[in-house]
């Protein structure tokens, strides 16, 4: 525990030790050097003391996995926001082109009866 500690205050970059075993299962070392370099500190010191309340690394899993789990709802919930929004808006566009091409032929029809007329 000391060890990490001491860790992350010598390299800003450094992952807790259980939160580093479990990326490195996760992503590559190329993902993982990125990932490092995009993290902030206060996210590194909020990991680590999750961490270190956490008991086993079964928890770890339940943990991450209701995480997960909470983090699609919440972004499926707005894409389908998103989407009816965007459905709304299209609907508007097809009547204004409606009205439009209705209104064009009403004209054309009335300047050919015009012209037979005369």
């Amino acid at each position: 525990m000391s060890e990490e500690v001491n860790d992350m205050n010598h390299a800003e970059n450094k992952l807790p030790v259980a939160l580093d075993e479990h990326l490195r299962n996760l992503m590559g070392e190329i993902e993982l050097k990125r990932f490092r370099q995009e993290l902030p500190g206060e996210f590194l010191a909020d990991a680590s003391e999750g961490l270190h309340q956490l008991k086993d690394a079964k928890q770890l899993e339940s943990v991450l996995k209701n995480l997960n789990v909470q983090m699609h709802r919440h972004l499926d919930h707005k894409k389908v926001h998103k989407r009816k929004r965007t459905m709304a808006d299209l609907s508007w566009t097809y009547w204004a082109i409606f009205i439009i091409l209705l209104l064009c032929i009403t004209g054309y029809l009335i300047v050919r009866m015009l012209m037979h007329n005369s």
